[in-house]
């Protein structure tokens, strides 16, 4: 695995700032190094200045800030499991599964607090126009899919009430211009829109100005961390107590222990500014494989359809390059269905992990190799939009050795009971 310095061009990364390389001198030491400045690093980098504001703190990213997963997305912040419900109560039992819900919940309404405070409105790099929408609907696609989800979809809504199923007939009214959706399928009222490498920039933006800004090293590639913490970079070494990798798809090639754990999955997205629909709900249909809505100046995104290839472009991790076979399948979509020719086309590379939960805490706790003062959040399976900026923030409270908040679900940890199995195979992994 190795990040490609090219990339396919993102509808949210046009004009971008902080894209620049640094040409400063690179730290030779540091409190904190973060690997990564996407919305994960970015959101640690806040929270460490939150708690520990005199720390000094390096952020390294091979590329730009948010050019990775958040700046190729589809800007839905869409709080709820990512997972069916069912599998996840007996996984987890009833409290935990709805524990990871709320926090979803918590982490969608924290991060709107932080933009209504540090946002622009003016439609610039610093506004990541926020729109609340009618909510999420997830669309069963066929009565198989119907029939799948239809058990956990009931339990789910009879616990929370921003949730509910929806009837054949109701699916139809909500969604008139999608008659392929059919079938029935779940109600989410609580979603947003956003730009949301926008949000990144702001996180950037208020990290920056801070009296003890880090350094931002952009375009700086990390090639290995040793065991001492020294992180070793296209740029040279930089001497960390701690680091953090908030690293997604790419960990595993930083971290052997993430090679088992950790797949990268391409995903291709597309935007239209012609379309004759503009829908009041983000959409999303055949088990999560389609997903598509409106920005608030009526330009449509639509991203998905890996399904229809063989491999479900499962541990890819190539963005500078379109899948010819999903391209046909998304254009065709987007101009049979909803009447909006493609315009601009991107690939960004996910990071899932075999629970379709994130990682997040200290590689100590869980590696064979010396690696005290490492830590990790990553691993966010398509979902970071509602996880990632308390995940940060966890992240920050476990590199200034505080406690983490009793709401955060312990089901994220690294060492939690559910995984132990998992951390053997990566000891054997590290080893070969």
């Amino acid at each position: 695995m190795h990040l490609n310095p090219v990339s396919t061009l993102s509808y949210w990364l046009q004009d971008a700032p902080y894209q620049a390389p640094n040409s400063d001198p690179l730290p030779a030491e540091a409190d904190i190094v973060i690997v990564g400045a996407g919305l994960t690093g970015m959101s640690t980098a806040y929270w460490l200045q939150q708690f520990r504001p005199d720390l000094k703190v390096v952020i390294v990213d091979a590329r730009g800030v948010s050019s990775g997963a958040t700046g190729r997305n589809g800007g839905i912040i869409s709080p709820g499991l990512n997972d069916d419900f069912e599998k996840m109560t007996q996984d987890y039992g009833e409290e935990s599964a709805e524990r990871m819900i709320q926090f979803d919940y918590r982490n969608t309404e924290m991060l709107s607090d932080f933009l209504d405070k540090h946002s622009d409105k003016d439609r610039g790099a610093f506004d990541p126009e926020l729109t609340w929408t009618k909510g999420t609907v997830i669309a069963w696609s066929s009565p198989q899919e119907a029939a799948d989800a239809l058990p956990g979809a009931k339990r789910l809504a009879s616990l929370v009430d921003d949730i509910n199923v929806l009837e054949p007939g109701q699916l139809q009214q909500m969604l008139p211009t999608l008659p392929l959706f059919r079938f029935g399928g779940i109600h989410v009222r609580t979603t947003a829109i956003a730009w949301a490498a926008k949000i990144v920039f702001c996180l950037t933006r208020q990290v920056m100005a801070h009296a003890n800004k880090p350094y931002l090293a952009t375009h700086t590639r990390v090639e290995r961390v040793d065991e001492n913490n020294t992180v070793h970079t296209s740029r040279g070494p930089i001497r960390a107590r701690r680091v953090a990798f908030c690293t997604n798809a790419w960990t595993p090639h930083l971290l052997p222990e993430m090679k088992p754990v950790v797949k990268p999955v391409r995903n291709q997205v597309t935007s239209s500014t012609k379309s004759a629909h503009k829908l009041d709900y983000v959409v999303s249909a055949n088990y999560g494989y389609q997903y598509l809505s409106s920005r608030p100046n009526g330009d449509l995104i639509m991203g998905g359809m890996r399904d229809i290839v063989p491999s479900k472009q499962e541990y890819e991790d190539d963005d500078s390059s379109l899948n010819t076979a999903v391209s046909q399948a998304l254009n065709t979509f987007m101009r049979d269905v909803l009447k909006a020719p493609v315009e601009k086309e991107w690939v960004g590379v996910m990071g899932f992990t075999r629970d379709r939960l994130p990682l997040v805490g200290h590689l100590a706790d869980i590696s064979s190799r010396s690696v005290k003062g490492q830590y990790v959040a990553a691993g966010f399976t398509g979902h970071g939009m509602p996880r990632t900026y308390l995940s940060g923030r966890a992240l920050a409270q476990l590199l200034t050795d505080q406690p983490l908040d009793d709401w955060f679900p312990k089901e994220f940890l690294l060492d939690h009971a559910s995984r132990r199995s998992w951390w053997s195979e990566s000891k054997l992994e590290s080893k070969l």
